[in-house]
């Protein structure tokens, strides 16, 4: 192999590859696959990418498969294209997010991103879950009177059986 084929298959075959495989489909295969750092590689190298207009089911791949917390916390914090928002794709990962923040205790990071999800995911199935979260950030960062504010906005949302026996809980706990 000459020099000049090495550089050509060093610079070019990676963006082929890429190219081929940065689509959606092709990611949740490999996300099925258990294939999570190949995914969580791939969507954050598309999220990076130049596009305005991104596919908010990667940046939901990207959260599901970062182990990297601080590398997460970094890019949940810088991603704003302009159609996630009103994606429920998008506020899935947000509630993912969610998730790993109260696993972290990061209570702030869950009264921050509980409130965005109040004011701007009430089309996101995971809706009453995220402010159940939100109320438990708030719980722990001793703001009892606005935790009861977003547990009773949960009570008027018509939740789920699972979400009020866990309201149910936090309110006895809270006795």
């Amino acid at each position: 192999m000459t020099l000049t084929h090495s550089l050509f298959c060093l610079l070019f075959v990676p963006s082929l590859l890429w190219s081929e495989t940065s689509g959606f489909s092709t990611l949740y295969a490999e996300f099925k696959k258990g294939n999570y750092s190949l995914v969580s590689k791939q969507s954050l190298q598309y999220l990076n990418g130049a596009e305005p207009e991104k596919d908010p089911r990667i940046f939901f791949l990207y959260v599901s498969t970062e182990e990297n917390w601080s590398n997460l916390k970094s890019k949940v914090g810088k991603e704003k294209s302009p159609n996630f928002r009103l994606s429920p794709h998008y506020w899935n990962g947000i509630y993912l997010f969610m998730e790993r923040a109260l696993v972290f205790g990061e209570s702030d990071l869950l009264v921050e991103w509980g409130k965005d999800f109040q004011k701007n995911g009430k089309q996101s199935p995971k809706y009453n879950d995220a402010l159940l979260l939100y109320g438990l950030g708030l719980l722990d960062l001793k703001n009892e009177s606005e935790a009861k504010k977003i547990f009773s906005e949960i009570e008027s949302n018509s939740p789920s059986k699972h979400i009020l026996s866990q309201l149910e809980e936090i309110k006895s706990v809270g006795k």
